[in-house]
């Protein structure tokens, strides 16, 4: 976590020194999908979908409405039945793991349409994943990780404006990847990328 909070921070001194507007919009919103394919026990874990909450900070320093932005969200979830080296009181045994996921990304949006009611825009990041297991035995993972969304804008006043977005995240991995690993990796990951789905809204407020 403390790894994200310097890449964050990166962010935020890039818009400090800046001359272009800002706009902050917080957010609150619903997460789904998420699965590794455990290729030890070839068995699919899959995250449960839950709610998630975060913060967009967004400047405008590109001609016709482009926008660059900061880009966070965080989802508190859990990883369905799976082995916690050592493997729990008899052979087999598995147990349910909270996991928390968090999503940091640098990107922009791109106009569709201006009108002056409603505003759509196509979004996209690149950025890292931070993967945090609940248990004390287990580490934490950091992955690169991009995403691609669609959302659109309608002003309220001049400087407040409502915002819904989806988004479609990826996290990569390499074929055969461990993760969560400490004394034992817990899964042993087939597949090039995670991927989840949300879908957001917010207020966003202009300065």
């Amino acid at each position: 976590m403390k790894n994200l909070a310097k890449i964050f921070s990166i962010g935020l001194l890039t818009f400090s020194t800046a001359s272009y507007s800002l706009e902050i919009t917080p957010t609150l919103g619903y997460r789904g999908g998420g699965e590794f394919i455990d290729t030890v026990v070839n068995k699919k874990h899959t995250t449960a979908s839950s709610e998630v909450y975060g913060l967009i900070i967004s400047g405008e320093p590109y001609d016709g409405g482009k926008t660059f932005e900061v880009y966070y969200s965080h989802q508190s979830s859990e990883i369905g039945t799976i082995n916690i080296p050592p493997a729990g009181p008899t052979p087999g045994s598995t147990t349910r793991v909270p996991l928390s996921i968090d999503y940091l990304h640098f990107g922009g949006t791109a106009p569709i349409s201006e009108a002056d009611k409603l505003k759509t825009f196509v979004s996209g990041g690149i950025g890292f994943t931070y993967m945090n297991p609940g248990v004390a035995d287990l580490e934490s993972d950091m992955r690169a990780s991009l995403s691609i969304g669609l959302g659109l804008k309608m002003p309220i006043s001049k400087r407040i404006a409502f915002r819904l977005e989806s988004r479609l995240l990826a996290t990569l991995f390499n074929n055969n990847s461990s993760i969560f690993c400490s004394g034992g990796c817990v899964i042993q990951v087939n597949g090039s990328a995670f991927y989840q789905g949300e879908v957001f809204a917010g207020l966003a407020f202009k300065f």
